[in-house]
C-alpha cells in the first residue's frame, strides 16, 4: 500500500475483494478514524476482538491466532489491506472461501497441513475464549475424533482438501473445529 498514511487504490482492491468501491471507502473511512496510523496493533486488535464478540472467557490465545492470520506479511500488524481482504472473506466469503481460511488459521506453520498440535492449540483457544472447563483437555479429545474421521489417508495430518472436504460433508467431528468461525 505504499504510505500508510496514502488512500489505497480502492478500483484494484475492489477487483481482491467482495466490497465495492464505495463500501472500500467507507471502511477506510471508518479504519482510519479508528487507527488514525493506519495501522492495527496487537493490543488493539485484541480490545477490538473483545467489543465486537463479547467474549465470556479468555480470548487472548484465540486473538493471537487470528491476529497472526489477519497479518499477511507477518510485520506485527494490520494494515488497511490485510484488514479489509481478511474481513471480505470472512463476511460475504462463500462456504467455501470461509474454510479455507479457517484452514488457514489452524495452519500455524503454513505448511498446508494440519497436526493434532496444530490443531488442539486453536480448538484450546477458542475453548478457553468460551469458558469452558478443562480447554486443553477437551481441545484434544476433539482433535482424537477429527484426526479419526478425516485423515482420510492416515498420514498423520489432515490437508486443506480433507478439512474442506469433512466440513462441507457436515462430518460432526469437525463442528468444534468450526466453532470460532
Amino acid at each position: 500500500m505504499g504510505n500508510k498514511q496514502d488512500k489505497p487504490d480502492f478500483k484494484q482492491l475492489s477487483k481482491e475483494t467482495k466490497f465495492s468501491t464505495k463500501e472500500l471507502n467507507e471502511w477506510f473511512k471508518n479504519f482510519k478514524c479508528n487507527f488514525p496510523d493506519g495501522r492495527i496493533g496487537k493490543a488493539q486488535f485484541a480490545a477490538l476482538y473483545r467489543k465486537m464478540w463479547d467474549s465470556e472467557g479468555d480470548a487472548s490465545d484465540f486473538c493471537d491466532h487470528v491476529f497472526r492470520h489477519y497479518d499477511q506479511d507477518g510485520n506485527g500488524v494490520i494494515d488497511f489491506r490485510e484488514f479489509v481482504t481478511t474481513l471480505s472473506v470472512a463476511s460475504k466469503g462463500s462456504v467455501t472461501e470461509k474454510l479455507h481460511w479457517a484452514f488457514k488459521l489452524y495452519d500455524i506453520d503454513g505448511n498446508g497441513y494440519l497436526s493434532e498440535t496444530e490443531i488442539i492449540s486453536v480448538l484450546a483457544a477458542i475453548y478457553k475464549s468460551r469458558n469452558q472447563m478443562n480447554p486443553a483437555e477437551k481441545a484434544k479429545e476433539t482433535t482424537k475424533k477429527v484426526f479419526a474421521n478425516a485423515d482420510d489417508n492416515k498420514d498423520g495430518r489432515i490437508s486443506e482438501e480433507e478439512f474442506v472436504k469433512h466440513a462441507i460433508g457436515a462430518d460432526a467431528s469437525m463442528e468444534d473445529l468450526m466453532q470460532g468461525f
